[in-house]
């Protein structure tokens, strides 16, 4: 899975074809076995695949208009509690069912701000809200208005890996003419690849010897109304550094420290804690 992270794009045009009734099956008995990945903090997510050729209720007709996207057959989403654990969940399985369907050749993109959550309510579970939503298809070539968006919001560029990520403290970070020599070069490389809403790369991570401490730092006026989607990245970054966590055979576990660094520009989420 770390080939399909270095390889995935966003795709937002797609080719006018519908989704084979073989690549329907395929998606929705994915989608169930997703269901059971539980989240770092231990929440699960509905997921359904929408297809809008065949669904005739409102939600068919509206989510096919959502942003830039072209001719997208068909639509997944997922529902989880309104909570900071739920959300960051939610990022995490997410991304987790993005990946998988890249690896099988299919293209996605997170729409997390261009849509009405309450067009999905009714495939919500009970007092649980929609956070994102992605098309699924065929990847077409780029469109000339889907290079000017990648363009407009750098999706090709990263910031430097010194803005990221920290040895002991925030006043130490990890040099760039130095980061391919730390230890845990490998899995902070793979948050830094993570996608995040605009762009923003918003995660940070100190280095505490065995422990990786995971913050947030939040883009100003960048809300929703009751819902707090910045919690989305953070779940994207933390299912990258699980993969290669996983893929390295690495044990560890997830909680949330007392005495972790603390630092008023940065949210604290949680640490990893690696066996030696």
């Amino acid at each position: 899975m770390k080939q399909v992270i270095l390889k995935r794009r966003s795709i937002r045009s797609f080719k006018k074809k519908e989704l084979t009734l073989e690549d329907q099956a395929s998606i929705k008995k994915l989608l169930k076995q997703f269901e059971q990945l539980k989240g770092p903090f231990g929440n699960t997510v509905r997921l359904y695949l929408l297809n809008l050729n065949e669904e005739k209720g409102p939600e068919s007709k509206l989510v096919g208009l959502y942003g830039y996207i072209k001719n997208a057959p068909a639509f997944i989403a997922g529902s989880t509690k309104n909570t900071f654990e739920g959300l960051v969940d939610y990022g995490y399985v997410f991304q987790a069912v993005l990946l998988e369907l890249t690896k099988r050749g299919f293209g996605t993109v997170w729409l997390g701000g261009d849509f009405t959550r309450s067009d999905l309510k009714s495939f919500a579970r009970k007092g649980d809200v929609v956070p994102s939503v992605s098309p699924v298809g065929y990847p077409a070539k780029l469109s000339w208005r889907e290079k000017f968006l990648r363009s407009r919001q750098e999706a090709h560029t990263r910031e430097p890996f010194s803005s990221k990520f920290f040895n002991g403290n925030f006043d130490t970070p990890i040099r760039d003419d130095q980061a391919q020599k730390h230890p845990f070069y490998d899995y902070l490389e793979l948050v830094r690849l993570a996608p995040s809403a605009l762009n923003k790369q918003p995660w940070r991570v100190i280095v505490d010897g065995q422990k990786l401490h995971l913050y947030l730092r939040r883009t100003p006026d960048f809300k929703h109304k009751d819902l707090d989607v910045e919690m989305l990245n953070m779940g994207v970054a933390m299912q990258h550094l699980e993969v290669g966590l996983n893929e390295d055979k690495r044990r560890f576990k997830v909680s949330r420290f007392d005495d972790a660094p603390k630092n008023k520009a940065y949210d604290y989420i949680a640490t990893y804690e690696l066996d030696a």
